[in-house]
């Protein structure tokens, strides 16, 4: 009988679990309507750069690599955007409709 094979977790993933330990540290303290400024401001920001598009444009989506390169920069952004307004630096907003 064979030992059921164990998934290998990819070494990507503690350091995405890290980060939303970081963000949730981060967003500690502040009201949701805040949170909710950095979330638009960090998506802003993607958008901004054209990451959002290029992994729209992308056919892989699928692939976790692609995925938690995805998450890991966004994580990143919102947990700056969460420390600068801790900072009392008020966030900037570079689109305008």
């Amino acid at each position: 009988m064979k030992k059921p094979k164990k998934k290998r977790r990819d070494s990507v993933s503690p350091f995405r679990d890290k980060l939303w330990d970081l963000f949730k540290e981060q967003a500690k303290g502040m009201d949701g309507a805040d949170v909710v400024v950095a979330l638009k401001q960090a998506g802003e920001e993607i958008w901004a750069v054209g990451i959002d598009d290029t992994y729209s444009s992308m056919s892989n989506q699928d692939d976790e690599p692609l995925g938690n390169a995805f998450d890991i920069t966004w994580l990143t952004v919102v947990c700056i955007k969460l420390k600068e307004m801790k900072q009392g630096k008020k966030p900037k907003i570079r689109i305008r409709g």
